[in-house]
């Protein structure tokens, strides 16, 4: 990586580039489009939004298929099915425990309808909207969607509360993350050959042995309801999905309603994937405006293992991205959600945040554009596109290294 972004420069260079590109209006455009804002009821009457009855609901199918392996000592050797079964069109491995197999086979499937969306979004104009802006939508989730969803406690003690290696490797978070969420809106993820399917009915097994941890580490329930409960599951679905195209505002790219909502019937799909209630599992943008308005208004708030996760992925940024890149990322949460950062206690850095609040719209743009339009800005941008480049990279990790796993109590090596 250049030595235009070290620690020492970053703040310098990224202020002057704006001072020298001559963008007053972006910061407040900006400002103006951080609204959480949003209808307070829905017509819908089969949908519910998730609250305090959502928070004291697991998911009772996958939670059992947990503690049948466990009281056989098979997670060790489950683990090593997820391992080996990474193609939607692959059989389940024939070394998978009854019990699990079972599972597997009746849940990743389709319904017709299904299949139907699905393959309008490998064909339609969303798709392209996404693929196009890889680097706005990677940026919304690294800097946004992650960061949010540490600002709840209980979404934060749920991850610390795993007990293994995400707490330790918060770049398998990372990567994981942005893995499922790109893996159910790449082209042909959802085709034979892709892992859209597999991945989450596995991440559904994985909450569930995460919650089976956090009860067995003195987890409270009378106090926090159940971890990884119907009401985190979903919130953290819209984290993934609504939030990042809220935020993608602020890079001045706006979906139009009906993409939102396509990109919504996929996130559906998912989220009945992952084991949410239908009565919980968000139809539309405007639902899923819904469920991160109360979960802005009612459950966000610091937290120790909230602040400490933060935290650590700046700090991981530093280590793998390049030195300084965390503190270009504490601007970047900052931008994203002022308040989310004063929760987590991500300093403000004013120089560095007006920089990268006034730029970043105009940094993550196609090259041509920024060279027709804002040639000023050519260098940072050429720079900048390094860095989400970088990113991504490490984001798009091939699952046969960082795979998901089921936490199992034991020490990783």
């Amino acid at each position: 990586m250049s030595e235009f972004f070290t620690s020492q420069t970053a703040p310098s260079a990224l202020a002057a580039g704006a001072a020298a590109a001559g963008l007053p209006g972006a910061a407040a455009s900006a400002q103006a489009k951080d609204s959480r804002g949003g209808p307070a009821t829905d017509p819908d009457p089969t949908w519910m939004l998730p609250g305090d009855q959502a928070a004291t609901e697991g998911d009772p199918e996958a939670d059992d298929v947990i503690v049948q392996l466990m009281r056989a000592d098979q997670m060790v050797l489950a683990n090593q099915v997820f391992h080996a079964w990474t193609r939607n069109d692959q059989p389940v491995p024939a070394e998978a425990p009854p019990v699990l197999r079972d599972f597997l086979q009746r849940n990743a499937v389709l319904t017709e309808d299904e299949r139907s969306t699905v393959d309008r979004l490998a064909h339609g104009d969303t798709i392209k909207l996404l693929q196009s802006n890889m680097e706005v939508f990677t940026m919304a989730e690294a800097f946004g969607g992650l960061f949010v969803a540490l600002a709840d406690p209980l979404l934060a003690k749920s991850v610390w509360h795993a007990k293994f290696d995400l707490v330790m490797d918060i770049g398998r978070r990372f990567s994981r993350t942005m893995n499922t969420g790109w893996d159910m809106l790449a082209g042909n993820s959802w085709e034979p050959s892709g892992n859209a399917l597999i991945t989450l009915v596995k991440l559904r097994l994985v909450h569930a042995a995460a919650r089976h941890m956090a009860l067995a580490h003195g987890w409270d329930t009378a106090r926090d309801g159940m971890p990884i409960s119907q009401r985190l599951k979903v919130e953290e679905l819209m984290y993934v999905s609504a939030y990042n195209v809220q935020l993608a505002a602020k890079y001045n790219l706006n979906p139009t309603a009906e993409q939102a909502d396509e990109l919504m019937a996929t996130m559906r799909i998912g989220g009945r994937l992952l084991g949410i209630d239908d009565r919980y599992n968000p139809r539309t943008m405007r639902q899923a405006e819904l469920v991160l308005a109360d979960a802005a208004a009612h459950h966000r708030a610091s937290s120790d293992e909230g602040v400490e996760l933060a935290h650590n992925m700046l700090d991981w940024m530093d280590r793998e991205i390049f030195p300084g890149a965390g503190i270009v990322g504490a601007s970047m949460v900052r931008m994203a959600d002022a308040n989310v950062a004063d929760v987590l206690r991500i300093r403000p850095n004013p120089p560095l945040d007006a920089a990268i609040t006034t730029l970043a719209p105009y940094l993550y743009r196609p090259v041509y554009e920024v060279q027709q339009k804002f040639p000023l800005l050519a260098e940072i941008h050429a720079q900048m596109s390094k860095v989400a480049e970088k990113i991504v990279a490490w984001y798009a990790v091939d699952f046969r290294d960082y795979d998901l796993q089921m936490p199992t109590g034991r020490p990783t090596g």
